[in-house]
């Protein structure tokens, strides 16, 4: 009964969109999509009390991740409903881009509406990412934690939100750009990396550079792990672009979203040195 009630609630506000949108120029269209997926996507968690008794996480203290990305996590009563939101906030992210008459396009951090796809005039409309977890049983009994986040632009100049983009993840396009396959068609396949671009300075980069002995973190995934690690350590130094930290804690998975700190044995300090931008404040 919900998905049906929101499926023509969606539809509704697509025709909308085709009704008002046509008087659109070519500017506008480049700086802001005419139906925001964040505004879908909000509508979306308030649909059923289960996603509404989430929470907002990894919540941006630097621009332009606070000004344009949006992180939400709630509890699933069982894996059956986690599979069938993360179906249909697929269905959402197709239909929302269908609206804005742009193409998904999958990269392996994820799914980006995009004009033009694959052509030197492709630019980023909006990114699109659902997950579960089933770990943290113990706060989450009945099912999995279920993740989702937006990147979109708000009211920025098109070069502005374009350059946003691409420090939010976004691959331009080139002749050596690298897409993922769905595993079948209408489906959006997982992403296997963050959202972030580690050869990019952002504001919490330039603040991190700034500032030895400011806490931060770096989450890395291998590829043999479900979910990942956090390790936490003050900037020890500085150099040509690399931090290189004194870690001293080892978290399990990423602390912008999990619901709890779980710190893993490791050693008593370790130093680790990587781009400036693949760490983030985080103390």
């Amino acid at each position: 009964m919900h998905v049906r009630q929101f499926q023509s609630s969606i539809l509704g506000l697509i025709t909308a969109f085709f009704v008002i949108g046509c008087s659109s120029t070519s500017e506008s269209f480049f700086s802001s999509s005419e139906y925001r997926f964040h505004d879908s996507t909000q509508s979306f968690i308030a649909l059923n009390d289960t996603r509404r008794n989430g929470a907002v996480v990894d919540k941006g203290l630097f621009y332009p991740k606070s000004a344009f990305s949006f992180t939400y996590r709630y509890c699933a009563n069982s894996q059956q409903e986690a599979n069938n939101d993360i179906q249909e906030f697929h269905q959402l992210t197709k239909r929302v881009c269908d609206a804005n008459v742009g193409d998904l396009i999958h990269q392996d951090t994820g799914t980006w509406c995009v004009y033009n796809p694959n052509s030197v005039d492709e630019r980023p409309i909006f990114y699109s990412r659902i997950s579960s977890t089933a770990l943290w049983a113990d706060l989450c009994l009945d099912g999995p934690f279920v993740t989702l986040k937006v990147i979109e632009n708000t009211e920025a100049s098109p070069d502005e939100w374009y350059d946003a983009a691409k420090i939010l993840g976004y691959q331009p396009y080139s002749p050596y750009r690298k897409l993922l396959t769905p595993p079948e068609v209408g489906q959006i396949p997982q992403p296997i990396k963050e959202p972030v671009a580690t050869d990019l300075w952002n504001e919490e980069s330039e603040y991190i550079y700034t500032n030895i002995g400011s806490v931060v973190c770096l989450y890395n995934r291998p590829k043999d792990s479900a979910i990942g690690y956090t390790y936490l350590g003050t900037v020890h130094s500085v150099g040509n672009g690399l931090v290189k930290v004194a870690a001293t804690a080892k978290l399990k998975g990423d602390i912008r979203t999990a619901p709890t700190l779980e710190q893993l044995e490791w050693h008593r300090m370790a130093y680790i040195t990587a781009a400036v931008n693949s760490w983030f404040v985080c103390g």
